[in-house]
């Protein structure tokens, strides 16, 4: 994990650490238990919750267990663990993406604030991120869960076409994307697409901005694998 994204999960810890720990949750017997409940809520920091622990509250958060005043307690681990170790379930798409569920637009300011900045340098992170350390895909699907306008992420990366980013987009076009006969899309299944983000990220894809970028990347590179990851992406 990269310093800034590591600072940006401090910052989260930080800003909701006054949302109180929960002392119940809400939940449906079928997808919760009360062992995984007390697991849960046990009274330990909330930096050393174990992954398992938050694995079945993860899962099933803001659908059938749990609400938005809990959610915001646990939001800084959750994002900790989806970001770092994983939970194997749910994905990041998923996690991040329950923030839409919660109205997290709609949250004080110093939330929201952390919220995006914690996004932002999750994207810069993937950026500068080889694909097989980081996968883009995942990234920018997750980040199009929870944001409605994804133009400022997909701005960065044409004006971030360093050696990673070519080779991020060549990995996005590569294994992210398929054309058939109604033309290309994306083949992340976590696409929710309310309003519009995969449309957006696929105009980004065709458009005259993102090709001058490549073409004017090629003119100043002085690296023989950056122009095979640019020359790969055209």
């Amino acid at each position: 994990m990269s310093e800034p994204l590591a600072a940006t999960i401090d910052s989260l810890y930080a800003t909701f650490a006054p949302v109180p720990r929960p002392t119940a949750v809400d939940y449906c017997d079928c997808c919760f238990t009360v062992e995984e409940e007390r697991a849960l809520l046990a009274d330990v920091p909330l930096r050393q919750l174990p992954a398992d622990a938050l694995r079945p509250y993860a899962a099933n958060v803001m659908f059938t267990v749990g609400g938005v005043d809990d959610f915001r307690h646990f939001l800084p681990r959750l994002l900790e663990i989806a970001c770092g170790e994983g939970f194997s379930w749910p994905d990041l798409e998923s996690v991040v993406g329950r923030l839409r569920f919660a109205r997290w637009d709609g949250w004080p300011d110093d939330q929201r604030n952390a919220v995006r900045d914690f996004l932002t340098a999750l994207w810069n992170h993937a950026l500068t991120s080889e694909p097989e350390a980081e996968d883009v895909d995942a990234v920018l699907c997750a980040i199009g869960n929870a944001e409605v306008d994804l133009e400022p992420y997909l701005t960065a990366w044409t004006s971030t076409l360093s050696r990673p980013a070519a080779a991020q987009l060549r990995s996005l076009l590569e294994d992210g994307c398929r054309s058939d006969r109604t033309g290309r899309r994306l083949t992340n299944a976590f696409w929710r697409d309310r309003d519009g983000q995969a449309r957006q990220v696929l105009g980004w894809l065709s458009s005259t901005d993102l090709h001058l970028a490549l073409v004017a990347a090629i003119e100043v590179t002085d690296s023989e694998e950056t122009l095979s990851a640019i020359l790969a992406s055209l």
